[in-house]
């Protein structure tokens, strides 16, 4: 007992240092909340309206399940980029549709989660982010599949993670994010940011602001303009905002409210038209069993102005890659419960993808 003593006053004294868990123990740490967690225990469906006929289809398993991925297509072939420490921060995965394949083709020049990824004319492009899963980052990279190299671009104006990233012409957009607010005292809001990268003049250039400034969000392109749904603000709280911005006129619209209310950590793509919104969370009191993940996926037609509820996903999940080919939509691994426990998120290695353009808008 005096051994076991005089260990935890030279703990606390920082002349030694424990490991984490036994600094837990001591009670010198709060520990990571450990709630419980299988599939279906944290799963949130609207009872009205009813979900869309029709299933999603599963596709063949991930051979990892990357979790604060980013995603992008090029061509028929899908790629999931980067991941939850430790195992997944280099990861690049890539899902050819055709053949139902995976492969590995390269991994990330450096480690990293959160970042936003979008593809242009068949290279990969990859913003910010957090550096091994820890502080913000504003490098930017490009990777060519055709030769398997990555080249180191200008970096973005402001270093920032957990934002959205979308491609109109020759121009990327890079939409909000933040500072890493995990594990840190005092963290940072995220803020409202917007930043083009002109492919031609290889430049970065800031835009007008968005309504709101979020991190887990997500942004899809439909006609020429960028739809920014749900997020993060400050503590945790989910967002249920969903704007429109148009890079004609430099000017953000406030749309009505998502139809499932606050969300984040979701899956936001274009298809047949439409802005398709997939899954997402809410981790407000999820350290006492509270929050929510969704299976639910929505259609939004801009010309119509109205929202179609699609089939739910047979797995709910949150912080996942969501892509398009053609009309059909990927849901790729990702989580189902909100939170972190002690030994990182509980993951699922299911693919799903549904034909949108089956269902008509209503």
């Amino acid at each position: 007992m005096s051994i076991l003593f005089g260990v935890a006053v030279l703990a606390y004294a920082n002349v030694i240092d424990l490991p984490g868990e036994w600094r837990v123990k001591l009670g010198f740490e709060e520990g990571t909340p450990d709630p419980p967690c299988h599939p279906g225990l944290y799963r949130k469906s609207l009872a009205s309206p009813k979900p869309g006929p029709g299933q999603w289809r599963f596709e063949p398993e991930a051979p990892k399940a990357q979790v604060e991925s980013g995603g992008a297509t090029i061509g028929n072939t899908i790629y999931v980029v980067g991941g939850a420490r430790p195992g997944n921060l280099h990861t690049v995965l890539a899902f050819d549709t055709r053949s139902r394949r995976w492969s590995e083709p390269t991994k990330l020049p450096v480690g990293m989660n959160h970042a936003m990824v979008a593809a242009h004319d068949g290279k990969l492009y990859v913003a910010g982010g957090f550096l091994e899963g820890n502080k913000e980052t504003n490098r930017f990279f490009s990777y060519d599949p055709a030769t398997k190299e990555w080249s180191t671009l200008p970096p973005m104006k402001l270093a920032r993670g957990g934002g959205a990233a979308v491609t109109i012409g020759e121009k990327l957009y890079v939409v909000d994010g933040g500072p890493q607010p995990y594990g840190v005292e005092d963290p940072k809001p995220p803020v409202p940011r917007l930043e083009v990268f002109d492919f031609e003049k290889q430049t970065w250039t800031v835009a007008a602001p968005p309504p709101v400034g979020v991190h887990h969000t997500g942004a899809a392109v439909v006609d020429g303009r960028i739809y920014l749904a749900g997020g993060r603000f400050a503590d945790e709280v989910s967002s249920p905002t969903f704007d429109r911005y148009d890079p004609k006129t430099n000017r953000w619209t406030r749309l009505p409210n998502l139809p499932q209310g606050k969300i984040s950590s979701l899956g936001v793509v274009a298809a047949d038209g439409r802005v398709v919104v997939i899954g997402g969370d809410d981790e407000q009191g999820w350290e006492n069993g509270g929050g929510f993940v969704s299976p639910m996926a929505w259609a939004y037609d801009p010309r119509s102005e109205r929202w179609t509820r699609l089939p739910d996903l047979h797995v709910e999940r949150h912080a996942f890659t969501a892509a398009t080919v053609g009309d059909r939509v990927y849901a790729i691994t990702g989580t189902i419960c909100p939170g972190l426990k002690p030994a990182g998120p509980v993951t699922t290695h299911t693919v799903e993808s549904i034909d949108v353009a089956k269902f008509n808008a209503s």
